[in-house]
C-alpha cells in the first residue's frame, strides 16, 4: 500500500479495535489488538487487493491528465504572451515620447499597457484552468470514479480483512481476569459454552438471509437508488466514527418500496453479517401496528441473540420488557454490521428504538412519507424518495414483464400510454406487462383505457 493509503487503513483498524473494546465491555486489550493488527495489515489488505488495484488505477489515470496552474501557463505559452505584452508596452512608451509627451506620463502609459496585457493573459489561462479542475473533482466523485472506488476498497478491507481478523482474535486470545491478591492479569481460557454460543450466533446470522423474501419477477428502473444506497454504506464505513446508515424509502403505495429494500439487502449481502425484515404494519389496511416489543423479539431471534436472555419475570410490565429488550438489542448488535428492513413504518419513535446505534448496520425503512428522526440521532440518516418510474424505467419493466414476444413491432407511443394509465407504478406495470402476451402495446393500452387510470394500491411489494 502507498503511505497515505496505509494511514487510511490504519485509521480503519483503530476504529474497528475501539468497537471491539466497547463490545467486550473493556475486557479486550486494545494495545495488543492494535499491535497484532498493524503487523498483519499487509496480509489483511490482500483480501481487498482487487478493489485497491481499481482505486489506484483510477488515481493514476486521473493524475496522468492533470495539469497544475504553472504547467497550464507553460502549455498555453503564456511566456510568449507576456513577452509580446512587454514589447507593446515599450512601443507605447516610445510613441508617447516621440509625440512630445513627458517621460513620466509616457512611462505611466507603458506600465498601464503592460499591466493590462499581463492581467488579460492571467485571466485567460486561469479561466481555462479552474473549470478543468472542477471537472476533475466531479469525476472523482461520480459513480465509478476514484472517490467511490476508495470507499469500496475501505469497505472491502473492513468486511473481508479487519472484521474476520478481530473475530479470530476473539476466539483464540484469552480474556483477562484481575487477581485480587496479585493485582495482575491472569489469562483464562474461553469456555466451551461461549464457543458454542458464538458458533450458534454465526450460524443464525448466516441463515438469516434465507428468511428474506426472494427477489422475484422483473426489476427495472431502480439502479440509481441501489447505487446511492451502496454509496452511503461505503461512505459510512470510511468515516472515523461508527454509526448506522438509515435510509427512509418513501413513496406512494405500489411504487415498489419494499421490493427496492429487499433487492438492496440481497445485493449488499457481502457487506453485512446478517439481515432481517420486520413488517411494522404502519400503513393501516385493517391491521393494528406491530408493537415495539414484538418487533424487538423478532429481530433478536432472527439475528442470533441468546434465547435465554429473552425470558422475563411474569410480573414485569410491558414498558419494562421493551426497555430490557431494547438494551439487549443494542448490546447484541454492538460492532455487528447487519441489514434491518423496517417495512411499512409510520412511527419515528419506534424506528429510532429499532435502529442499532453502535454498529455499521444498514437500516432500510419503507414508509408512505419522510420520517424525520431527531437531529442528534447517532446515525447517518438519508431520505430517498421512491417515485413512479419514468418513461425509460417503465419501458424496461414492460419489456421484462412481457411473457411472450409481441406479434406487432414495438410501439413507443402505446407503451407511453400504458405507463400513464398505470401511473408509473411498478406493480401495475408488471401486471400489465405479464398480460401483454402476444398482443401489441396499443391493444393493451386500449383495454386499460376502457377502465381509466390505475388507482394507488393499499399494499404491495
Amino acid at each position: 500500500m502507498r503511505d497515505g493509503h496505509r494511514a487510511e487503513a490504519e485509521r480503519l483498524l483503530v476504529r474497528a479495535v475501539e468497537e471491539e473494546v466497547r463490545r467486550s465491555g473493556g475486557r479486550a486489550d486494545a494495545n495488543a489488538l492494535l499491535t497484532r493488527g498493524r503487523a498483519a495489515l499487509d496480509a489483511l489488505a490482500e483480501s481487498a487487493a482487487e478493489e485497491y488495484a481499481a482505486y489506484t488505477s483510477a488515481l493514476d489515470e486521473g493524475a496522468a491528465g492533470q495539469l497544475t496552474l504553472g504547467a497550464r501557463f507553460a502549455k498555453e505559452k503564456a511566456g510568449t504572451a507576456f513577452w509580446v505584452t512587454g514589447v507593446a508596452a515599450v512601443a507605447a512608451g516610445l510613441a508617447d515620447t516621440g509625440l512630445g509627451t513627458g517621460a513620466g506620463p509616457a512611462a505611466g502609459a507603458a506600465a498601464a499597457v503592460a499591466v493590462a496585457g499581463a492581467a488579460t493573459t492571467v485571466v485567460r489561462v486561469t479561466a481555462a484552468h479552474w473549470p478543468a479542475a472542477h471537472r476533475r473533482a466531479g469525476e472523482l466523485g461520480r459513480p465509478g470514479g476514484a472517490e467511490q472506488l476508495r470507499l469500496q476498497w475501505l469497505t472491502a478491507l473492513d468486511v473481508r480483512g479487519i472484521r474476520p481478523f478481530l473475530d479470530q482474535q476473539r476466539m483464540v486470545t484469552p480474556t483477562t481476569r484481575t487477581s485480587k491478591k496479585t493485582a495482575t492479569s491472569v489469562p483464562t481460557q474461553l469456555r466451551g459454552t461461549d464457543k458454542s454460543a458464538a458458533a450458534r450466533r454465526r450460524s443464525v446470522l448466516e441463515q438469516s438471509f434465507a428468511h428474506l423474501p426472494e427477489p422475484q419477477g422483473p426489476f427495472a428502473g431502480r439502479r440509481a437508488e441501489i447505487t446511492r444506497i451502496a454509496q452511503w454504506v461505503h461512505s459510512a464505513r470510511a468515516a472515523t466514527e461508527t454509526r448506522p446508515v438509515v435510509v427512509v424509502l418513501h413513496g406512494p403505495a405500489g411504487a415498489g418500496r419494499t421490493t427496492l429494500a429487499v433487492r438492496a439487502t440481497h445485493e449488499l449481502r457481502d457487506q453485512f453479517r446478517g439481515a432481517c425484515l420486520v413488517d411494522l404494519r404502519g400503513g393501516g389496511g385493517g391491521e393494528a401496528p406491530l408493537p415495539t416489543r414484538d418487533a424487538l423479539l423478532h429481530l433478536l431471534n432472527r439475528l442470533g441473540a441468546p434465547r435465554e436472555q429473552l425470558l422475563f419475570r411474569e410480573r414485569s410490565s410491558a414498558d419494562q420488557q421493551v426497555r430490557r429488550l431494547a438494551e439487549l438489542y443494542h448490546q447484541h448488535l454492538t460492532g455487528l454490521p447487519v441489514t434491518v428492513v423496517l417495512d411499512d413504518a409510520s412511527d419515528a419513535e419506534q424506528v429510532r428504538t429499532l435502529v442499532p446505534e453502535r454498529s455499521d448496520s444498514l437500516v432500510l425503512v419503507t414508509a408512505a412519507g419522510p420520517l424525520e428522526l431527531p437531529a442528534d440521532f447517532p446515525a447517518w440518516v438519508h431520505q430517498l424518495p421512491v417515485e413512479p418510474l419514468d418513461e425509460a424505467g417503465a419501458e424496461e419493466l414492460l419489456r421484462e414483464a412481457t411473457q411472450d414476444e409481441p406479434k406487432e413491432p414495438y410501439d413507443a407511443e402505446a407503451a407511453l400510454l400504458v405507463r400513464e394509465l398505470c401511473g408509473g407504478l411498478p406493480l401495475a406495470l408488471r401486471i400489465a406487462g405479464s398480460s401483454l402476451g402476444p398482443r401489441d402495446a396499443r391493444a393493451l393500452a386500449a383495454d386499460l383505457g376502457a377502465y381509466g387510470p390505475v388507482a394507488p394500491v393499499e399494499r404491495a411489494l
